[in-house]
Formats: C-alpha cells, sequence, structure tokens
C-alpha cells in the first residue's frame, strides 16, 4: 500500500493566548479511516515527546480536525495555519 501525506487541521481546546490553529502532514491515505487517525496522531506527539495531546477528534464539511489540549501548544510542532 503506498502512503501519502495527509494533512491535518489541529485546533486548540479552549483557545487560550499562544494558542492557534496548527496543520500537521501524516503518512496516511487520503481517506483514512477515525482509528487510523488516531494512531497516526498518538504516534506523531508520542515522537516528540508530547502526552495526552489529542482531546478528540472531530468531523466536519472538511474532513477530519484533531482538537489538541492548550498546554502542548507550548511546544514547538506543526505549521501555524494563516
Amino acid at each position: 500500500m503506498r502512503k501519502t501525506a495527509y494533512m491535518v487541521r489541529c485546533v486548540p481546546r479552549y483557545g487560550f493566548d499562544n494558542t492557534e490553529v496548527r496543520t500537521i502532514d501524516l503518512d496516511l491515505p487520503p481517506f483514512a479511516e477515525h482509528d487510523e487517525l488516531e494512531h497516526a496522531l498518538g504516534f506523531y506527539f508520542a515522537s516528540r515527546g508530547i502526552s495526552d495531546a489529542v482531546f478528540a477528534i472531530e468531523c466536519d464539511a472538511d474532513g477530519y480536525f484533531a482538537v489538541i489540549n492548550d498546554e502542548v501548544y507550548e511546544r514547538q510542532w506543526g505549521k501555524p495555519l494563516l
């Protein structure tokens, strides 16, 4: 199976100071299932030494997005969505 980059929007849980929507690229097929995305997000943050980052995974008209605990924003990861 060929893997492709899958961009995921990461939004803060409450949106305290210094939090913003960020994006990350994961190696997943374009139409990944919820469980695959959950596993890939867990691995992404764990490999950066960040635990308990993902609060929830939701879906809207633009696809899946991850709700990220605000404490995680104290670290460098992802790209701010402008």
